[in-house]
C-alpha cells in the first residue's frame, strides 16, 4: 500500500514540530487515486511544519488555496471563519478586542485559544484592558499562498498558543518565473482595494525577490444618526517584500517583511437596555425608568421575594424603599436592530465622532534551512511590533437624564428620592499600547532505522505596554450637588468627592512582560506499512511579570477622590505596583494511524493543551494585587477517518471528539457598593467539556460541477462552575442562573454555535475561445449563540448565501459577486456587556447587550491582470 522509497506525504500524527525530513526509505506516500481529469485535485500543507498532503494529515484541517483566497477576497481572518466552519472570528466593542474560537471553544477573558501564525511565526497577543486576544489577530495580509486551520490542541507543534487549534497564514515564495500582477475590488458601498505585486528572479536558481503593495478604503455600511459620521470605516495601507535565496542544494534561505498601518472607525453597534431611564410610571417620583422590550423582571434570588412579587413591580425599587426586591435580565433573541437605533455620542472636545481606531505594524521573520546528509537544521526568527491607540464612545449612548419627574409630575414630593435615582455616567476610551514580540526556535531532524526523529527549541518574548485614559464624567440631567454629598457620606464626610461633569484624563500606564521557553520531541515509530505511531510532547514554561499605577477610573477619575495610600490612608502620589507569575507544563501528544485501505485513512489521538495564569488587568483600575487567575488545562481525545472513492471523485473526511477542559478562565462581575459601577474579574471554572462531530464531503460527478458540504456539531457545557465557590455572587450572576450561589452548571458556552456547516455548488466551464468562467453558489450556517453566560438571551441561527460567477482569459480575470445574496438582515455577533449611563440609585449597573449591525446584500466586483 505504502511506497517505502517515495517523498513521504503522510508521516502519521508526528507533530513535525518544525520540519521533519524530506526523504527516507520510511515514509510513506499514499498516492493520489486519479481517474478522469475531473478528479479532486492534491492539496498540499504544512500544518505539522513540513509538506504533507491534506488526506494523508491524521489531524483535522481545513485549508484555503490560493485561488480561493483570490477568488473570495480573503485577506484578513474574519474572511477566513467567514468559509470555515466551527472557526468564529469577532471583534468586540472595537478593532483591537477581536476573539477566535475553534470548534465552540470561546473564552471571554484571557488569552485566545487558538494560535495565529505568519509562515510558522507566533503573532499571538492579548490585551490589558478588554476583552478578547488583542491588536495582533486583526490582520489583513496580502500575497498569501494558502491559509490553514489546524484544529484540537497544537501546543506541541507551535510552541506557546495552540490551545485548541492554530490558523498559519503561509506567504508566497518568490522562485524562478516571472510574476506579476495588479488587482481590484470594488463595491457598491464605496469599498475598494489595489493590489499590485511583482516576484522576480533576480539569479536564476539561486537568488529571487518579490514586492507588494495594498491599499483599502471603506466608508462602511452605517452612518452614526447623532452625528452624520460614517460608522465601521476603513483606510489602510501596506507593503510586503520577501527575499528567497538557494546557493546550494543544501542551505537556503526566506526572508518576509511587511509593514502596514490603518484607520478603523467606530463599530455600528447598537446597545439594548434591560432597564431604560425613560418611561416611568404616572406619579412614580423615584424615576426608576421602565423594563426594556427585550427584558423581564425577576426575583433576585436570596432576597426572599418571588416571581409573582415581581409581577408588576419597578425592578430595583427596593433601592428606594419598595418591599419586593427584583432585578431585570435581557431574554429571548436578540436579532434584530436598526441603524436608526445607534446611539453613540460625539466627542464633547470636538462635536465628531471619536477616531477609532489607528493601528501600525511591522512584522519580519528569516527562516535558514541546513541540510546534512540526512539530518535538516532549521532557525526560524521572527519579529513583530505592533502600536496602536483607541478613541471610542465606551458606553456607547447619548441621552439625558430626567431630573424633574417622569412627564405627570414636575417636580420631586419629599420623600420621593428623584435624584438617587437619576445617577449616570458618560465615558469615553482612549487607550494606547504598544506591543513588542521576538521568537527565535531551532530544530534539527533526521531518521534513524524505523525511526524519525525532531528536536527543537523555542524562546519567545513579548513587551506590551498600554496608557489606559477611560474618561468618566456625569451624565446630563445628573444632580452633582446631591451626589457629591451623597457619596463623601461613604468617605469620611471630609468633602473630597467632586464628580467631574467633562471629559478629565487620568492616564495609567501598564506593563505586561512575557517570557516563553519551550522544548519539544516527536518521535515517529513505522510498525509497518500500514501502521504508525506517534510520540511527541513539549515542555514550556512562561514568566509573566505585570507593573502597573494603582489609580482608579472610576474613584480617582468619575469622582475625583485624591489617590490614598493603602497603608497610611493619606493621600499621595501612587508608586508602582508588581505582580510576577511562573507557569510550567509538560504538554503531550499521542496519535495512531492506520491506512486501512488505499483510499482509507484511520486515527485516534490522545492531546493535552495548556494555557497559563494571569491577573485581571482589564476591570477599569490599575491596581493587580487581587484578580489571580490559574491556568486552564485541556484534554482531547479524538478519532477520524480521511477517504477518496468514486476513482477520487468523492472525499469524504470526518472525526469525533471530546474536549475536558479544567479551570477555564472566565469572568464574572463584581458591583463596587460605593460608586455602583460593575466591573469584571477573572477567575476558573472548575469543570467544562465539549462533544463534537466534524464532516465534510467534495464531491466531482463530471469536469464542471463541483459540490462541496460540511457540517460542525460542538455541544459544550460547564459542568462544573458556582460563583459563590471563587467570591461573592454579583446580582447579574444571581438573575442570569436564578441562583443564589451563582450556579452556570450546566449551561452552553457564550457566543458558541451548536451547529454550523457549509454548502457550495460550483459549475466551471469554458468558452469556445478558450476562455474559462465559473459560478458558484455557497452558504454558510450558524445555530443559535447565546449572548450572556446564563443562557437568557441568544442571537438567532442564519444562513448567510454568496454568489460568485467569474471569466479568466489568458491573463485578465473579473469576477462579480454578491455578498448576502438574500440580504439576511438577522444580527450576527454581539457580546454582553451593562449600561453605564442609567445608574438606578447609583448602586447597580443594570444589563446591556451590545449588537454589531450585519453586512447588508452588497454587490461588488474585483479584477486582476497578470503580466
Amino acid at each position: 500500500m505504502f511506497s517505502r522509497n517515495q517523498l513521504s506525504l503522510a508521516v502519521a500524527t508526528c507533530v513535525a514540530v518544525q520540519g521533519a525530513v524530506a526523504q527516507s526509505e520510511h515514509n510513506r506516500e499514499v498516492e493520489a487515486l486519479r481517474g478522469d481529469d475531473f478528479a479532486i485535485e492534491e492539496v498540499v500543507v504544512t500544518a505539522r511544519k513540513r509538506e504533507e498532503s491534506l488526506q494523508t494529515v491524521p489531524i483535522a484541517v481545513d485549508v484555503l488555496t490560493a485561488a480561493q483566497l483570490e477568488e473570495k477576497g480573503i485577506g484578513a481572518l474574519e474572511g477566513v471563519a467567514r468559509y470555515t466552519p466551527g472557526l468564529t472570528y469577532e471583534t468586540g466593542l472595537y478593532t483591537s478586542d477581536t476573539r477566535i474560537s475553534l470548534r465552540g471553544l470561546t473564552n471571554t477573558r484571557g488569552r485566545s485559544n487558538v494560535a495565529l501564525l505568519v509562515d510558522g511565526v507566533d503573532v499571538s497577543s492579548e490585551s490589558l484592558t478588554v476583552g478578547g486576544s488583542g491588536a495582533g489577530p486583526n490582520l489583513d495580509l496580502f500575497d498569501l499562498e494558502r491559509v490553514e486551520v489546524v484544529k484540537g490542541p497544537q501546543s506541541a507543534v507551535y510552541g506557546r498558543s495552540a490551545f485548541s487549534g492554530a490558523v498559519n497564514y503561509v506567504t508566497k515564495r518568490p522562485g524562478d518565473t516571472p510574476e506579476s500582477k495588479v488587482a481590484a475590488d470594488m463595491t457598491e458601498y464605496g469599498f475598494s482595494k489595489l493590489q499590485a505585486s511583482t516576484s522576480q528572479p533576480i539569479i536564476p536558481g539561486v537568488l529571487a525577490a518579490s514586492v507588494s503593495v495594498a491599499k483599502t478604503d471603506f466608508d462602511g455600511f452605517y452612518d452614526n444618526p447623532n452625528t452624520g459620521g460614517d460608522l465601521g470605516t476603513i483606510d489602510s495601507s501596506g507593503i510586503a517584500t520577501a527575499v528567497n535565496w538557494t546557493p546550494t542544494d543544501n542551505f537556503s534561505a526566506f526572508w518576509r517583511g511587511e509593514y502596514s498601518e490603518a484607520e478603523y472607525g467606530q463599530r455600528p453597534i447598537v446597545q439594548r437596555q434591560s432597564v431604560l431611564h425613560t418611561g416611568s410610571a404616572p406619579f412614580d417620583f423615584s424615576l426608576l425608568g421602565s423594563v426594556g422590550p427585550n427584558a423581564e423582571v425577576r426575583p433576585i434570588p436570596g432576597s426572599g421575594s418571588t416571581a409573582e412579587d415581581c409581577a408588576n413591580a419597578a425592578p430595583y425599587g427596593y433601592l428606594v424603599g419598595q418591599q419586593v426586591t427584583c432585578g431585570a435580565v435581557l431574554v429571548g433573541e436578540m436579532g434584530s436592530a436598526k441603524e436608526s437605533e445607534i446611539d453613540l455620542s460625539p466627542n464633547p472636545l470636538t462635536g465628531k465622532d471619536f477616531p477609532g481606531t489607528e493601528m501600525r505594524g511591522v512584522r519580519s521573520s528569516l527562516e535558514l534551512k541546513y541540510n546534512i546528509n540526512e539530518v535538516e537544521l532549521v532557525s526560524l526568527t521572527g519579529m513583530h511590533y505592533n502600536d496602536s491607540r483607541t478613541q471610542v464612545d465606551f458606553d456607547r449612548t447619548n441621552f439625558t437624564l430626567e431630573s424633574l419627574g417622569p412627564g405627570s409630575g414636575m417636580f420631586v414630593p419629599p420623600g420621593y428620592p428623584g435624584e438617587f435615582t437619576q445617577y449616570g455616567v458618560n465615558s469615553n476610551s482612549d487607550t494606547s499600547f504598544d506591543m513588542k514580540q521576538f521568537s527565535q526556535e531551532f530544530r534539527i531532524s533526521g531518521v534513524s532505522g524505523d525511526l524519525e526523529w525532531l528536536a527543537s527549541a523555542l524562546y519567545w518574548t513579548e513587551s506590551m505596554d498600554a496608557v489606559m485614559n477611560q474618561q468618566w464624567w456625569l451624565r446630563d440631567g445628573v444632580d452633582k450637588e446631591f451626589w457629591d454629598a451623597f457619596m463623601d457620606q461613604y468617605m469620611g464626610g471630609f468633602g473630597m468627592v467632586d464628580h467631574r461633569t467633562s471629559p478629565v484624563p487620568l492616564p495609567i500606564p501598564m506593563t505586561r512582560d512575557t517570557d516563553h521557553t519551550s522544548v519539544a520531541f516527536s518521535m515517529i515509530y513505522n510498525l509497518s506499512d500500514d501502521w504508525r505511531v506517534t510520540a511527541e510532547g513539549r515542555y514550556l514554561e512562561e514568566d509573566i511579570d505585570y507593573r502597573s499605577l494603582p489609580l482608579s477610573t472610576q474613584f480617582n477619575g468619575f469622582m475625583g477622590i485624591p489617590y490614598f495610600d493603602p497603608v497610611t490612608f493619606m493621600p499621595a502620589t501612587p508608586e508602582y505596583q508588581t505582580y510576577s507569575r511562573t507557569d510550567s507544563a509538560f504538554v503531550p501528544r499521542l496519535s495512531l494511524d492506520w491506512q486501512a485501505a488505499d483510499n482509507l485513512m484511520l486515527y485516534a489521538s490522545l492531546a493535552e493543551g495548556f494555557k497559563p495564569g494571569g491577573m485581571s488587568t482589564n476591570d477599569g483600575d490599575g491596581i493587580i494585587t487581587t484578580g489571580e487567575y490559574k491556568p486552564e488545562e485541556l484534554v482531547v481525545y479524538e478519532t477520524g477517518f480521511k477517504s477518496n472513492v468514486l476513482s477520487n471523485r468523492l472525499q469524504l473526511n470526518g472525526s469525533a471528539y471530546f474536549y475536558d477542559y479544567t479551570n477555564q478562565q472566565i469572568s464574572h462581575f463584581v458591583t463596587d457598593p460605593a460608586t455602583g459601577t460593575t466591573n469584571t474579574v477573572v477567575t476558573n471554572a472548575g469543570a467544562s467539556s465539549m462533544r463534537g462531530v466534524e464532516l465534510s464531503a467534495v464531491y466531482r460527478p463530471s469536469i464542471n460541477w463541483t459540490f462541496l458540504a460540511s457540517y460542525v456539531l460542538s455541544d459544550t457545557q460547564v459542568d462544573d462552575y458556582t460563583i459563590a465557590d471563587v467570591g461573592r455572587p454579583g446580582t447579574l450572576d444571581k438573575l442570569w442562573t436564578g441562583t443564589e450561589d451563582g450556579d452556570y452548571s450546566g449551561l452552553q458556552f457564550p457566543n458558541s454555535a451548536k451547529h454550523s456547516g457549509l454548502l457550495s455548488i460550483r459549475y466551471d466551464g469554458e468558452f469556445a475561445n478558450g476562455a474559462g468562467y465559473f459560478t458558484e453558489l455557497l452558504g454558510t450556517y450558524e445555530s443559535e449563540r447565546y449572548i450572556d453566560r446564563g443562557n437568557n438571551a441568544w442571537l438567532p441561527e442564519y444562513w448567510l448565501v454568496d454568489f460568485q460567477g467569474g471569466v479568466s482569459f489568458d491573463k485578465l480575470n473579473v469576477i462579480l459577486y454578491v455578498n448576502n445574496l438574500l440580504d439576511d438582515d438577522k444580527v450576527k455577533s454581539g457580546l454582553s456587556n451593562v449600561n453605564y449611563g442609567f445608574l438606578p440609585g447609583g448602586a447597580f449597573t443594570p444589563e446591556a447587550s451590545e449588537l454589531i449591525l450585519p453586512e447588508p446584500r452588497t454587490a461588488g466586483l474585483r479584477v486582476s491582470y497578470n503580466f
